[in-house]
């Protein structure tokens, strides 16, 4: 039974896992949405005045809801106390499954500090590109629309 049970889990986790790592949106610079194609964007000069390494975070809310239900129905198989088991179980499963979440299907990405030629300075953060490398110091465009900005090498 309990075998099952955890069989069952692992089932629910590797799926979720898979919708995790498929509904993630790519924030490369070369990456356009859907939604854009045939629209017009605002194109932006400027300069970049510095770079830093970051990290685009995961999904964290679909790591704690799977690992709320997988702790919480674990937990649930105690025979003295089988509601508040599974309660306490539902809680760490969340807290497990969030930081989880978090890492499965975080991004290498980079911080651009952008001087635009109107001298205003703004702040962006994409993923990193295999097409493109950015260095300080370097002309860029920034492609802005709506929804969404990214940042390219500007070569006049």
């Amino acid at each position: 039974m309990l075998k099952m049970k955890i069989l069952r889990n692992i089932k629910v986790v590797f799926i979720l896992l898979i919708g995790v790592s498929c509904s993630m949106s790519e924030y490369k610079p070369e990456s356009v949405a859907k939604y854009q194609a045939g629209e017009i964007e605002t194109v932006l000069l400027g300069t970049i005045l510095q770079l830093e390494s970051v990290v685009i975070e995961g999904d964290r809310d679909l790591g704690a809801a799977a690992g709320a239900a997988i702790g919480g129905d674990l937990a649930s198989d105690n025979n003295k106390a089988p509601v508040a088991a599974g309660v306490i179980g539902a809680l760490i499963g969340s807290a497990v499954g969030s930081e989880i979440g978090s890492k499965v299907n975080e991004k290498r990405a980079i911080e651009l500090t952008i001087e635009l030629d109107n001298e205003r300075i703004i702040s962006i953060v994409q993923e990193v590109s295999d097409k493109y490398s950015f260095f300080e110091g370097q002309r860029v465009k920034v492609v802005k629309s709506n929804y969404r900005s990214r940042v390219q090498p500007f070569n006049n």
